[in-house]
């Protein structure tokens, strides 16, 4: 299930607000993608809950053809108004039944900031399917939580606000325990599955926490592995407002003020700071997860 099924995502702010992946993101998973294998073939490439298109658009120049999943029918129309010249096919469809392709047809598929909203097995079975045996998923997404370098006693504030059932923990529509447990879940289904080369790394290293003895620990990565985000307390206010939480509480609450706001004043009371527009050091939680299909399908 992609974010957009939710009616409380508003594709434009969504599209406009939401922070963009790395530039190196695409080379570092095509260098993971090829490392065994340079001949490994970068033919079709498919962003599973590509929403508005955000990461499918910085894939196009890497693969002969990308195409973007989504089950929202607005935020494949935005993707598409936002494509510009990018020739990129965008199919509604659902992560867990993509039976438009073909098996074995699909030669890397990207999940970003999206396979919270799955049933994890089911689309780790449906990946198996249409993945190419020489082919790589990769799945990646940020938290929405964060370390304050510069002003640490306000990272428990931000985890108290969005994960407390009393404030808005209990509006987050499905899967937040996934992404805060950088993909843990996955990590498992993978191994048990006996997907093989699994690699999960986690920035920053706070982020890393409650995980259990395993042969395979996640790598705690030295610097951002999926985004840098640079924002003022006014973009990390914006960047919020687009949160599923947040936009449930607006539509459940519309008279009250917007706890994205209410959230970064608290924010910039504890920090003494006074500048909305203050540049920050922020380290965003974030994982990202690869590996290749089982040796069984080769």
């Amino acid at each position: 299930m992609a974010t957009g099924d939710h009616p409380q995502y508003k594709a434009t702010a969504y599209q406009a607000k939401r922070p963009r992946y790395k530039s190196s993101l695409v080379g570092n998973i095509l260098a993971y993608h090829q490392h065994n294998n340079p001949a490994a073939a970068t033919e079709l490439g498919l962003d599973v809950a590509t929403g508005t298109g955000i990461f499918a658009r910085q894939l196009v120049p890497h693969f002969t053809k990308v195409v973007g999943t989504d089950i929202s029918k607005s935020m494949l129309q935005t993707a598409r108004e936002a494509a510009g010249d990018n020739p990129i096919e965008y199919v509604e469809a659902s992560s867990e039944n993509l039976m438009f392709l073909n098996d074995r047809s699909v030669d890397v598929i990207t999940v970003a900031t999206g396979a919270h909203w799955f049933n994890p097995d089911k689309f780790v079975r449906e990946a198996r399917r249409v993945l190419k045996p020489s082919g790589t998923l990769a799945i990646f997404g940020y938290s929405g939580l964060a370390h304050f370098v510069d002003h640490p006693q306000c990272d428990d504030i931000v985890r108290h606000e969005f994960l407390d059932p009393n404030k808005l923990g209990k509006l987050w529509s499905q899967g937040l325990d996934i992404v805060i447990d950088g993909y843990r879940r996955y990590h498992e289904i993978l191994l048990q599955n006996k997907w093989i080369g699994i690699q999960r790394s986690i920035y920053p290293g706070t982020a890393i926490r409650g995980e259990p003895s395993s042969e395979y620990p996640p790598i705690c990565a030295q610097e951002p592995v999926v985004m840098n985000f640079e924002v003022t307390w006014r973009i990390m206010e914006d960047f919020w407002k687009t949160t599923s939480a947040v936009s449930r509480h607006v539509d459940m609450f519309p008279d009250r003020e917007n706890p994205a706001t209410v959230l970064v004043r608290e924010l910039m009371a504890a920090a003494g700071a006074s500048d909305i527009n203050e540049m920050l050091r922020v380290q965003w939680e974030e994982t990202l997860l690869m590996c290749h299909p089982p040796r069984s399908d080769m």
